[in-house]
């Protein structure tokens, strides 16, 4: 769920519906306000391909993954996590960024723009690049990818990432397109990065249906789907026409939907038949896998856990309560209980190895004392009743009693409201009376760059300033008049500065602001796979992966 502020930008802003925002986020859970954990209620796949024997075996590889696959697979308009990672070997984008350092080099485009600080870039497409069904790549296709994102009919998600300072594409020749920005921007080719360019022959006129199946997926990426079924898997097999610059080691690949934790690694384990590599590997599992030979790497990411208060509601209103009910929280017990200590609690609001990472100048370190001080401030005398809304994900199950006994250590009365996700985000968009939601994502997904992962969440396209209210407040207004002048400012150093005191900002108010980031693990048999590279978002990228047995 997600970016782009309310004024000055309110085409954007309202790019997504609030219905649709909580319809497109098969991995981005709107608890999640997106987490990639929305979907997920099947079991491991039945897969004929696991446990290939022979040659085949050389160049196939299995995957399980921690999400489920019948979400949305439209690729401008989706946050499952099992879709986005898959996009990531099916489509190409003009300009793509690497695994997690996100440096951007050239795919369809042929080269990266000669001055990334002009307005206007003439892109040359790659020669001989085709779609898998064997047509050529041209610039209608370009143009029509990016009137999708840009367009209004409807509006789709990763319209909110271009709106405010992209203008327009249009075609010079077949072969040519002509990128126009309202200002320089100066994370313009990371962004690039989220459109994947689709085939206007295949898409076209079709309903949003077609769109969202995983089956009618056609890129001119490096894989291309050879078979898809919801809940079970998705296979893929190399595009042997493709001469972009990602040339895949392997023939093909099976990615079997395994959302139970304990498949999963079943899965990883299971001797002859077993897959080759997995994500989302539970905290608890990794020294039992590491001593059966696995490699598992954890990588520090924006994945996170947060509060969201009901500005609405008194006395939340008032910063000095949300502060202490944040003071109050052991973040370390409750990383310890919850995700075996495999987390980092928040010193900002992005994770500490984020490019843009800066240590806020409001720390909510663990302190009953302040807690309780800023409380007696507030003017809250009686015991204060909070009904805290969360979803039913297992781990944040664990969280929210932790942070429920944290509250009523310091004489908080707390009723904990747990739901399935769907019933969670229906009573958002209802705008159920709840005082605090918690909620967990990893906009990541789409980007690095600050401006993206703050408007993520403090957007009225996200579904939290429309349930709060607080979009309505003069300090919302501030906020957005700093983060549109950081977006504006070209010069690294004032960038910087200017989105640094954004973040002091949120920090300080703590209407929307996380309680701990976590890492993600990724297991693989370093005896049958090479060349992976583990991520800082769900899935798994094995464009560079080669089977070793």
């Amino acid at each position: 769920m997600n970016p782009i502020n309310r004024a000055g930008a309110s085409a954007a802003a309202g790019a997504v519906s609030r219905r649709r925002f909580l319809q497109v986020g098969g991995g981005l859970s709107l608890a999640a306000a997106l987490s990639a954990s929305i979907g997920a209620c099947g079991g491991p796949a039945s897969s004929s391909s696991v446990g290939q024997s022979g040659g085949a075996q050389a160049s196939h590889i299995d995957v399980a993954i921690g999400y489920n696959n019948n979400s949305s697979w439209d690729p401008h308009n989706t946050g499952s996590a099992f879709a986005m990672a898959a996009h990531n070997h099916i489509y190409e984008p003009l300009w793509d960024a690497r695994p997690r350092t996100r440096e951007p080099f050239a795919t369809l485009a042929t080269e990266l723009p000669a001055d990334k600080n002009a307005t206007e870039w003439t892109v040359k497409l790659r020669q001989g690049a085709t779609w898998h069904d064997g047509k050529p790549v041209t610039a209608d296709d370009v143009v029509y990818s990016f009137g999708r994102v840009l367009g209004d009919n409807p509006k789709v998600l990763t319209n909110a990432f271009f709106a405010l300072w992209l203008d327009s594409v249009t075609k010079v020749d077949d072969s040519t397109v002509k990128v126009k920005l309202k200002f320089p921007f100066i994370a313009a080719l990371q962004r690039f990065a989220i459109v994947k360019i689709i085939p206007k022959h295949v898409f076209d006129g079709k309903d949003d249906n077609y769109f969202k199946g995983g089956a009618n997926s056609v890129g001119s990426g490096p894989f291309k789907v050879a078979a898809h079924q919801d809940t079970s898997f998705t296979k893929f097999e190399r595009h042997e026409a493709y001469n972009g610059p990602l040339k895949p080691n392997v023939k093909s690949m099976q990615w079997n939907v395994s959302v139970d934790s304990a498949a999963r690694v079943g899965l990883l384990t299971s001797g002859a038949s077993a897959v080759q590599i997995s994500d989302n590997i539970p905290q608890d599992s990794i020294d039992s896998l590491k001593g059966k030979g696995l490699t598992v790497e954890g990588v520090d990411s924006m994945n996170l856990l947060g509060l969201v208060f009901n500005t609405g509601k008194a006395p939340f209103a008032d910063k000095r309560v949300r502060q202490a009910l944040r003071y109050a929280i052991d973040t370390k017990k409750l990383i310890d209980v919850a995700i075996a200590g495999q987390g980092t609690p928040a010193t900002a609001f992005l994770h500490e190895q984020s490019p843009d990472y800066n240590k806020a100048s409001v720390q909510y370190t663990y302190d009953v004392d302040k807690a309780k001080a800023l409380l007696k401030e507030a003017g809250v005398t009686t015991p204060l009743n909070i009904r805290l809304l969360s979803t039913n994900i297992s781990w944040t199950k664990t969280a929210v009693n932790t942070i429920k006994e944290c509250w009523d250590a310091i004489g908080v009365k707390a009723t904990l409201d747990v739901q399935e996700t769907a019933t969670f985000n229906t009573k958002v968009a209802a705008k159920d009376p709840a005082d605090v939601l918690t909620f967990s994502g990893n906009p990541n997904q789409f980007g690095t760059d600050a401006d993206l992962n703050i408007r993520w969440f403090y957007s009225t396209s996200n579904v939290f300033l429309p349930w709060n209210g607080w979009d309505k407040t003069p300090e919302w207004k501030a906020l957005s008049a700093q983060l549109d002048a950081a977006l504006k400012e070209l010069d690294p150093a004032k960038h910087k500065q200017l989105i640094d005191q954004a973040m002091d900002t949120i920090a300080d108010l703590g209407v929307i602001y996380p309680v701990m980031h976590m890492k993600l693990f990724t297991a693989w048999d370093p005896k049958k796979l090479d060349g992976v590279t583990p991520l800082d978002i769900p899935g798994v990228n094995l464009l560079a992966a080669k089977r070793t047995s």
